[in-house]
C-alpha cells in the first residue's frame, strides 16, 4: 500500500468509529471498543487492492500478449518480439502501470542470460493469476517440444481475450448487487438515525445503561458478521 492509500485505510475506518461510538452508545469513549476494526479494515483493504490489482494486470496481459504475438509474426524473435511488444505497449500504458514494470523486469531478466520460459514463470508465480500461469506452463511447454510458438500464442491470447471479457461482463452483473447489498447496509443506520431524531423515546432506553451497551455491541457484531457473509457472495475470484 502506498502512503496516501494507508492514510486513507486508517483514517475512514476512525471516522467510521466515531460515528458509531456516538450512534450506538451517545459515548465517544466506547469508540474504544471498536478499534479493532481497523485493523480488520486494513486487512480486508489490502485484500481488495490486491484484488483489483490483479484484475488490471489480468487485462494489461491479454494486450501484452497480443503485442507478442503481432511481433512475432513480424518475423522478430521471441526475444526482440516482447522488447518491440514494450514500445508498442508504450503508446497505450505508462511506465507505472503493472504490465510495464513486468515487462521491464522480463526484458532486463531475459538479457542477463535467463531463458524467456523461465521468466515466464517466475511472473506468473509472482502475479498469482491463472491465465499468466497457464500462459507460462504453455510457452514453456512449446519452447522444450519445438511448438508453433505464433500459433500458440496467438491461440492463447484468443483465450485469454475472451475469458477477462467474460468475467467483465460478471463483474458488471455482480456490481449492480453489490450496490444494492451496500444500499442495504446502510439502512440499519438510516433507521437509529431517524429514531433519535424524531423519536428519541423510543431509543432512550439503550443508552446510559450496561443493557444498552451489551445489546447495541451484538447488534454490532450481528451485523458485521452479516456484511461479511454478504461481501463472500459477491466476492469475484479471478
Amino acid at each position: 500500500m502506498s502512503g496516501a492509500e494507508k492514510l486513507k485505510a486508517i483514517g475512514f475506518p476512525t471516522l467510521i468509529i466515531i460515528f458509531l461510538a456516538w450512534l450506538c452508545y451517545n459515548s465517544l469513549l466506547f469508540g474504544l471498543l471498536l478499534l479493532p476494526y481497523i485493523p480488520y479494515y486494513i486487512r480486508e483493504k489490502k485484500i481488495k487492492l490486491k484484488e483489483g490489482r490483479k484484475w488490471k494486470l489480468n487485462m494489461q496481459f491479454g494486450d501484452c500478449i497480443n503485442c507478442i504475438s503481432s511481433a512475432l509474426e513480424s518475423g522478430y524473435s521471441i526475444e526482440n518480439a516482447i522488447k518491440e511488444a514494450y514500445l508498442d505497449m508504450k503508446l497505450t500504458y505508462n511506465e507505472e502501470d503493472l504490465i510495464m514494470k513486468e515487462m521491464q523486469l522480463i526484458i532486463w531478466a531475459v538479457s542477463n542470460n535467463r531463458t524467456v520460459e523461465e521468466v515466464f514463470l517466475d511472473f506468473s508465480e509472482r502475479s498469482g493469476i491463472d491465465d499468466i500461469k497457464s500462459f507460462a506452463d504453455i510457452f514453456a511447454t512449446a519452447k522444450r517440444t519445438g511448438g508453433n510458438l505464433i500459433m500458440i500464442i496467438k491461440s492463447t491470447a484468443d483465450v485469454i481475450h475472451t475469458r477477462v471479457e467474460l468475467k467483465r461482463e460478471l463483474r458488471t452483473v455482480i456490481a449492480s448487487k453489490k450496490y444494492e447489498a451496500d444500499i442495504m447496509k446502510l439502512i440499519p443506520f438510516g433507521l437509529l438515525i431517524y429514531l433519535r431524531a424524531f423519536s428519541p423515546d423510543m431509543v432512550k432506553a439503550l443508552y446510559g445503561n450496561l443493557f444498552g451497551m451489551i445489546f447495541m455491541t451484538v447488534i454490532l457484531l450481528i451485523y458485521l458478521i452479516l456484511c461479511k457473509i454478504s461481501d463472500k457472495i459477491v466476492k469475484i475470484e479471478m
